[in-house]
């Protein structure tokens, strides 16, 4: 890149004259490079100035720069979105990870990882606490650097006399009760279906969730207590009854929040769907709501939860391949909403009626002489999208209009629709 290559060709010149170059002109420089780990690095050796307004950045999200190469990806939901993966050789990136979590281990002295013999008691000098600076943390990526230090450790115990390994659960522990600016924390599929870190080391505990339950029981901790309050952004894409009643012991201030309830069970799903509304409830402001793979049954527990306890607050609701049978009834929900601006319907899966044609049961759920419009009013509704599918997963366009034509009647700001 053009910046990188100037800031490597003018490091000394740069550094000379980094006395006159004032912060105020450093920092939106580095901010717009805030996804590229590369120019940043470069930035963080200019000087002392340079290094003081990029740290942060290079430190806000570690594990995702480790695993991603470069990623443009500002936040902690990449989780279902295609992207770039890291090609960096295995060996290459079991010595980044090891450096990177001796790194954040040394900055505590944390008394178990000292009595491992994983730390020494006494230790150089870090240069800063990178905890304050940890903003975004993904469990999966955590739970792969945990795996590839172990692995890094056993491919070189031959070296060394000593041959310890990392629990995810004590790592865990160790950067809650230590992070006290996060603000996105994703839970991730591959986290779950992931039961152990190596061959010889470290299974995860076959209860869900166990991480959790360990967690509430010390709640009373101080630090704990502040690092989930702190949380603004949630990720939960993990099955497993107890964990979204967990949270909503635990977290108060989410403002956005994605969820994915992926079962086949009807009973683990009911039971899911009322926990979830139960989280939801117990925020202050949710602003953003996304939902993945939900039947109707859950879908309409949700949105009676966001009427009840979100409708001031929300403005952006996702609905993502999700089973929605009677459409009037999700209609009825939405006109509580009043300051919804964004609406999507993505794949939605709409049940066919095994007994009615199709014209029939359309008409069933959308009868010309019921007006699904009286009371549904969203005056701030700005972005429009309605994208149904029937269980064939063959487009039902038809539907899709007639949706997108009661919502654009209703809403008179809207400007961009994917109909």
């Amino acid at each position: 890149m053009p910046l990188l290559n100037f800031l490597k060709k003018n490091k000394r010149k740069c550094d000379r004259n980094s006395r006159t170059f004032p912060p105020e002109l450093i920092r939106p420089i580095v901010l717009n490079l805030k996804n590229d780990k590369k120019s940043l690095h470069s930035c963080l050796l200019v000087s002392r100035d340079w290094c003081k307004e990029t740290v942060d950045l290079l430190w806000r999200q570690p594990f995702h720069f480790l695993y991603t190469c470069n990623k443009t990806n500002p936040s902690g939901f990449s989780r279902f979105k295609n992207s770039k993966k890291c090609h960096c050789s295995n060996e290459k990136r079991q010595y980044q990870v090891t450096n990177l979590l001796m790194t954040y281990l040394s900055i505590k002295h944390d008394k178990e990882f000292v009595e491992k013999g994983i730390i020494k008691a006494k230790s150089e000098r870090i240069t800063f606490n990178y905890f304050e600076f940890l903003f975004v943390l993904d469990l999966h990526e955590l739970y792969c650097a945990i795996k590839d230090w172990n692995k890094w450790n056993k491919s070189n115990s031959k070296l060394r006399k000593d041959n310890y390994s990392l629990t995810f659960e004590s790592i865990m522990r160790y950067f809650i009760t230590n992070t006290p600016k996060l603000k996105i924390l994703s839970f991730d599929t591959k986290f779950k279906t992931n039961k152990k870190i190596d061959n010889d080391h470290n299974y995860f505990s076959n209860r869900d969730n166990y991480i959790l339950d360990s967690l509430i029981k010390e709640s009373k901790i101080p630090e704990i207590i502040h690092f989930f309050d702190n949380l603004t952004e949630l990720v939960l894409a993990i099955s497993g009854c107890g964990i979204f009643s967990s949270f909503s012991q635990i977290c108060r201030n989410i403002q956005k929040l994605i969820i994915r309830i992926d079962s086949p069970f009807y009973g683990v799903v009911r039971v899911e769907s009322y926990q979830l509304a139960s989280l939801i409830r117990s925020q202050h402001n949710l602003v953003h709501f996304e939902l993945f793979g939900t039947p109707e049954m859950g879908i309409n527990k949700t949105l009676e939860s966001l009427k009840e306890s979100q409708h001031n607050s929300l403005k952006t609701l996702i609905l993502n391949n999700s089973r929605i049978d009677y459409n009037a009834t999700i209609l009825s929900y939405l006109k509580y909403l009043q300051n919804l601006q964004e609406l999507r319907f993505n794949n939605c899966i709409c049940k066919r009626n095994i007994y009615f044609s199709i014209k029939k049961y359309k008409n069933d759920i959308f009868d010309d002489r019921k007006n699904y419009e009286e009371g549904l009013w969203l005056p701030n509704l700005k972005y429009l999208q309605v994208d149904y599918i029937d269980e064939k997963e063959e487009e039902f366009n038809e539907l899709s209009f007639v949706i997108s034509s009661i919502l654009i009647r209703c809403s008179p700001l809207i400007f961009n629709s994917n109909i």
